[in-house]
């Protein structure tokens, strides 16, 4: 489905277009390049009671993100560990629109999320194998000013980023063989405390691993941030100008109703120390809108894109809640 956007005449979409087609005459009252992005306020830890939580704020559009962690019985290859997300959008972010419509908008939102960025989350392991740390995140867009999906992706990537994952132990204990058939748990302990039986001769001791599970709090906290996360994907939204090479970025409602054809890049690192040097990963791409995109053009958005990603990356990488 199309997100809402205001109903533009035909000279106000005449002038958008003929501005962003010619970039010495920039429509924004910064006047600033067409693929220089707004400013990005992000807030960690708004929310206490979350396990981790965020507040993002790009040019007016304003998103609150939680995650909370619920325990799964799953396997690996089940995937029921994998996240769940919701996106909640207040009538105040539309105002013109019904509440069947919001909830349709917030069903297509979700949809986008859990395609492509929930795979990206690697799992949480409790027990590997039988039990994982499942996570929610839920989002709610609070207002729109334009760039919705790539605030709703950032918000996202700040939510887990301060996600504070207890740290667990496997419990296990072992036991003298013949102590397990009587059920002497003194005989347990005897043989656990003085590790030999009758004639000075060592008892058979039999292990079992993995059976629970408990929190450790060895190092005073009990948590710790998920690894990778500086790895998190971002999206960068390419705005095309119709019948024009020219692309913007961060684009308004305005421009959004006038240049309604536009390519969502969705990139990843695959590691901390390929920052700056090694290409990143592509792992989503959407084309939305009413035009299509000439074969040519692919591989000079992507480089674009890709370039636009790694230095949103690493601004958003340099001030992580440590």
């Amino acid at each position: 489905m199309s997100i809402p956007t205001p109903s533009l005449s035909p000279s106000e979409t005449n002038y958008i277009i003929s501005s962003l087609s010619d970039p010495t005459q920039p429509t924004r009252p910064d006047a600033r390049s067409p693929l220089a992005t707004r400013p990005i306020q992000i807030s960690y830890g708004v929310f206490p009671q979350a396990s981790g939580s965020a507040r993002v704020n790009v040019g007016g559009t304003e998103v609150v993100a939680g995650v909370r962690l619920e325990v799964v019985d799953s396997s690996e290859e089940e995937g029921g560990w994998r996240g769940k997300v919701e996106v909640d959008v207040t009538p105040q972010a539309f105002p013109s629109i019904n509440t069947q419509n919001l909830s349709s908008i917030s069903t297509h939102l979700s949809s986008l999320l859990s395609t492509h960025f929930i795979p990206s989350i690697s799992p949480f392991p409790i027990l590997p194998g039988k039990k994982y740390f499942q996570p929610h995140l839920h989002l709610t867009l609070l207002s729109n000013s334009g760039s919705m999906l790539s605030t709703l992706v950032l918000a996202s990537r700040a939510a887990l980023s301060d996600l504070r994952i207890p740290k667990t132990k496997i419990i296990s204990w072992t036991g003298n063989e013949d102590a397990l058939e009587t059920g002497d748990l003194s005989g347990i302990k005897a043989a656990i405390a003085g590790g030999g039986g009758k004639g000075g001769k060592r008892n058979k001791y039999v292990a079992r691993g993995g059976e629970d599970w408990d929190l450790d709090l060895d190092d005073g906290k009990g948590v710790e941030y998920m690894k990778g996360r500086e790895g998190l994907p971002v999206l960068v939204t390419l705005n095309l100008v119709p019948n024009s090479p020219n692309i913007f970025l961060d684009a308004t409602p305005q421009e959004e109703s006038a240049c309604p054809t536009r390519l969502h890049l969705f990139f990843s690192s695959p590691s901390p120390s390929s920052f700056g040097s090694d290409k990143l990963k592509l792992c989503g791409l959407r084309l939305e809108g009413p035009e299509g995109l000439d074969n040519g053009r692919i591989k000079g958005l992507l480089q674009e894109g890709e370039k636009v990603a790694q230095e949103l990356i690493q601004e958003i990488n340099s001030s992580l809640p440590r």
